[in-house]
């Protein structure tokens, strides 16, 4: 067992291991998604108990071992209890988490992604804008910093700006003339260009500064499913749950 570190992030997940202990998956800023095993703390009174919770955001002090860090204790500066004592909040977050769990890279450290992550349950946990919006946002967010940005300041095929509609096969918008030879296109107004647009260029601090227009979000909400579900073919089981919950 080498010596013991901090690391800045937040807890996707935990599942029980053995009779007392449980398996963590965290999101840290300085070596991205790690596994480790908080041994005993399922135990009423064991001190690992409350800070080993998924959504815990704060410095986490770890022993690195050869396959796994073993999680001993920390420093939590965000539970966000709003968002775990709303249970459409539980399902969003813990869907975020799912997300980056099924993204993020073992051992890769990415400062944006946890910022991200962060902000969105800040969102969640503050209800300024719709947790279905909040999702969107993460959703189109997420891939552009994953390496996945859908093309939507000019035209895919022949680089115009006049852009009018989403081409599914193309991953992104395509302008008037090109979409007359493109059959699968899906026409936006000129509002649900600038929010796409605005989505993938804002800093991450301004991303959930804002609301649509019920039909801008229709628009909104068919583009970056589509564009989303294309490029994340996994099934989540917490959307399953939010189905469920409708």
């Amino acid at each position: 067992m080498k010596e013991k570190i901090e690391l800045k992030g937040i807890i996707l997940g935990s599942s029980p291991v053995k009779d007392y202990d449980k398996r963590l998956v965290l999101l840290t800023k300085e070596r991205g998604k790690i596994t480790a095993f908080a041994n005993g703390a399922r135990k009423m009174n064991s001190a690992l108990s409350g800070i080993s919770e998924p959504f815990n955001f704060g410095t986490f002090t770890l022993y690195e071992g050869y396959d796994a860090y073993r999680f001993v204790g920390g420093d939590i500066s965000e539970y966000f209890s709003d968002v775990k004592n709303d249970i459409e909040g539980i399902c969003y977050g813990s869907y975020f988490c799912e997300v980056l769990e099924y993204l993020c890279v073992e051992g890769v450290g990415d400062a944006n992604i946890l910022n991200l992550l962060y902000l969105s349950l800040k969102a969640l946990a503050n209800k300024n804008i719709p947790n279905a919006l909040i999702r969107r946002i993460f959703e189109l967010k997420i891939l552009a910093l994953d390496g996945e940005m859908m093309a939507a300041f000019s035209c895919v095929k022949c680089g115009k700006e006049e852009i009018i509609a989403y081409s599914f096969s193309n991953n992104g918008l395509v302008c008037k003339e090109c979409a007359k030879y493109i059959a699968d296109v899906y026409t936006v107004s000129e509002t649900t260009v600038y929010t796409l647009q605005y989505i993938l260029s804002a800093p991450l601090n301004k991303l959930f500064s804002f609301q649509v227009k019920d039909e801008v979000f229709l628009q909104l909400d068919y583009v970056v499913n589509s564009f989303f579900s294309k490029h994340v073919t996994k099934k989540f089981k917490s959307l399953d749950i939010l189905s469920a919950l409708a």
